[in-house]
């Protein structure tokens, strides 16, 4: 069943609300084996709404909108699909029921316009709102069917989750299910990544694969498609296989566990701990390790070591370190892994120095460089990394990875 999605809402448009709804609509009904074909972002405007849901008819079984079913004089998704599809909006007892029965549990007197919430298209059948008061409105015409849904979240998912999956299961029977397997893929070019996977790319149908581009890794999704899950677990092992042969550590995680989690679970594992000192990133590393609860089990704390003099005078750096080789360098981040090390008596510490821009960088270091240090027992070592994006993307990007690097010198002892 093909599924086109629906946003309304100016406000989406000018940029005011981020519109999370049709991410998580999609995850959800990719999940009951629903494919996405289309999304539509649309404002209030009647003869533009009335355009997309005439448009979503033509290519898709189900139209599935968020937003528009309040009170107000500008909630008028139900007015716009009725027009659509030449249908008289008329007083519904159901949903009146449903209104009443909201501002009952509240102890209120239902407002004159919240009767507006019960006008719906001819012939509309009626959905549960199990958060709030406007109930979704379900209205099959002809091929397509419609489903209306609130526009603020916890409604849209409570419906949903209420209404919605119980009548598509009811209508239209089991879809199948898609699944995918999500991987943080750790320190490689997408070029190269690319290159390493080529055959599976070239050769995809089912399962598919794609790379996505995140803070600090890429994102590796092998999906597939079949009637049961374990039936699509055996189509993904093989892959799953094949993606763990060729990446070896450069698999960092699975995406559904965090850097911060996966690295806190081996620390935990080990009963070790861990200090940091961070220049670029000014205590971006610390607060995703805070992240996780528990981690003060293992985080001893940090030392935001910006400027060089507390380089030198909190965590050691030797002066003529400084001088000879600058802040942003392989040497400078090695003393002050071992500066934090020392300060927070730790098993292991981690150091982020580099240049966030937009200014600072020079043909011999750019924009980008970032050096990480990691120490522990089995030595010193330094990566370096060469990130892109605009300052807070890079910060971002150069935390992730001082995560994932202590997580790879642990795992690896000392690689």
């Amino acid at each position: 069943m093909i599924v086109e999605l629906i946003s309304t809402g100016s406000e989406l448009l000018l940029g005011d609300t981020v519109n999370t709804n049709v991410s998580w609509l999609a995850q959800e009904l990719n999940k009951l084996g629903y494919t996405i074909a289309h999304q539509s972002v649309v404002g209030d405007n009647p003869k533009r709404m009335a355009e997309v849901f005439q448009l979503a008819s033509t290519r898709a079984d189900i139209v599935i909108s968020t937003g528009g079913l309040g009170p107000t004089q500008g909630d008028i998704t139900r007015n716009v699909l009725a027009d659509s599809i030449g249908r008289p909006i008329v007083f519904n007892q159901e949903a009146m029921d449903e209104v009443k029965h909201f501002f009952d549990r509240v102890k209120r007197t239902v407002p004159d316009a919240s009767r507006r919430e019960a006008e719906l298209p001819e012939g509309a059948n009626v959905l549960h709102n199990p958060v709030g008061v406007a109930p979704g409105v379900v209205v099959e015409d002809g091929d397509t069917t419609y489903i209306l849904l609130p526009g603020p979240p916890g409604e849209m998912k409570g419906m949903f989750h209420d209404s919605v999956v119980p009548y598509l299961m009811s209508r239209f029977g089991s879809q199948g299910v898609v699944t995918s397997y999500r991987y943080g893929i750790y320190d490689i070019r997408e070029i190269d990544l690319e290159n390493t996977l080529m055959d599976l790319i070239k050769n995809q149908s089912n399962p598919t694969i794609a790379l996505l581009i995140k803070k600090g890794y890429i994102e590796v999704r092998i999906t597939a498609k079949a009637d049961t899950l374990e039936a699509a677990h055996e189509l993904l092992n093989p892959w799953d296989a094949i993606v763990r042969d060729r990446l070896g550590a450069r698999v960092g995680r699975d995406l559904t566990v965090s850097m911060e989690e996966t690295l806190g679970h081996v620390l935990l594992e080990d009963h070790s701990t861990i200090s940091t000192a961070e220049s670029c990133t000014s205590g971006l590393v610390g607060k995703l390790l805070t992240n996780v609860s528990g981690s003060s089990e293992y985080y001893m704390g940090g030392v935001i070591s910006y400027s060089n003099d507390v380089k030198h005078r909190v965590l050691g750096v030797p002066q003529d370190m400084l001088d000879t080789y600058g802040a942003v360098s392989e040497q400078v981040a090695k003393a002050m892994a071992e500066g934090a090390r020392t300060v927070g008596q730790t098993t292991y510490a981690v150091s982020t120095t580099g240049i966030a821009g937009p200014g600072g960088g020079s043909p011999e270091k750019p924009v980008g460089l970032v050096w990480f240090g990691v120490t522990g027992p089995h030595g010193t070592v330094a990566h370096k990394a060469n990130l892109i994006g605009n300052r807070e993307d890079i910060r971002q990007s150069a935390a992730e990875l001082a995560l994932y690097y202590v997580y790879t010198y642990i795992t690896e002892k000392g690689k």
